[in-house]
């Protein structure tokens, strides 16, 4: 009995990729789901936030927090911009401190974290307290 690579090499093709995905998701580690949220009232010009690990509800205390603020250069045509990213200061358990003077009633600040243990970023973001 003779086996015709080339008539069935479409279905060889999609068996390896079958395969390669089985065994792609069996070495994925479970994705986490992170939030961002405000702890207490802002105070002048100062927020203090925390990441939060939803499967278990505790501040991640291990994460690198910034804030993203855009920049917009100037150019000819079509708007470019420039997204930077402020460190906030950790406080140690869990939270971390922003201050600037975007804090104000009302305002979404963009935000986004690194996880030591995470192979992404985290991206969200907070609103000020009305």
């Amino acid at each position: 009995m003779t086996y015709n690579v080339k008539k069935n090499a479409g279905l060889i093709s999609l068996a390896f990729a079958a395969a390669m995905s089985f065994a792609t998701l069996g070495n994925a580690a479970t994705p986490h789901n992170y939030r961002f949220e405000v702890v207490g009232q802002p105070s002048g010009k100062t927020l203090t936030v925390r990441l939060v690990d939803e499967a278990t509800g505790q501040p991640v205390s291990g994460a690198h927090v910034f804030a993203i603020h855009r920049q917009w250069l100037p150019a000819k045509g079509e708007p470019r911009f420039l997204d930077r990213r402020i460190a906030l200061t950790p406080k140690g358990n869990g939270a971390f401190t922003y201050e600037n003077n975007d804090v104000q009633a009302g305002a979404t600040i963009r935000m986004v974290a690194q996880i030591d243990d995470e192979a992404s970023d985290v991206f969200g973001s907070v609103r000020v307290g009305d």
